[in-house]
């Protein structure tokens, strides 16, 4: 079951398989739903889940490119063509919606999760430290006494889609009350509730 993170050896494994399980969960909360039941915003926040999706795969994929080369220095100016290559035509934050059905959302994550493969084969090959330093973002919310590495860069990712999935579970829930265990029970083409257990 994909609830689960599978067992981890070094520090990068756990932060590469780690961050994958966390993009896998915030997916999986789309599973099933109707384009405008992903579209809905059924609690006080005007996140949903179609929104979640694009903004997860935008922070997930232009993190990466850092991952991937830590000399090179990703600007405001870059975001345009890197998100036209997810096709993606705009930024999100989760609360604005796509012009996508959720399919195809879903469909761009997916390229993303397959990078994050890209992304640690590329700090194997190069046998890049994690504790190397990569540049700066020029915005203001990073503080300017801060040091960002590849480290902070990989846990920075996994902390922040396990946040995003858990908003998306609480969407997912007050639109039609599937939990992440029955979600991944699905996904897995398992029976729910699990045979033999009552989770009423």
């Amino acid at each position: 079951m994909p609830f689960f993170t599978p067992s981890v050896t070094s520090e990068a494994d756990a932060a590469f398989t780690y961050l994958t399980q966390q993009c896998t969960q915030l997916k999986l909360t789309a599973l099933d739903l109707t384009d405008e039941q992903a579209r809905s915003t059924p609690t006080a926040s005007g996140l949903s889940i179609a929104g979640l999706i694009v903004h997860g795969a935008q922070v997930v994929n232009n993190w990466l490119i850092q991952v991937k080369d830590p000399t090179r220095e990703v600007g405001e100016d870059d975001y345009r063509t890197v998100n036209e290559k997810l096709g993606l035509t705009a930024m999100f934050d989760g609360s604005a919606l796509p012009d996508l059905d959720i399919a195809e959302a879903v469909a761009i994550f997916d390229k993303v999760i397959d990078g994050i493969e890209d992304a640690r084969a590329a700090v194997d090959e190069a046998g890049t430290d994690l504790g190397t330093e990569v540049p700066m973002p020029h915005n203001p919310w990073m503080p300017n006494d801060f040091t960002m590495t590849v480290r902070w860069i990989l846990w920075h990712l996994a902390t922040e889609i396990a946040r995003h999935a858990g908003h998306a579970d609480i969407i997912r829930e007050s639109i039609d009350g599937a939990i992440a265990y029955q979600l991944n029970a699905q996904a897995d083409g398992e029976p729910w509730p699990p045979e033999g257990m009552d989770w009423s």
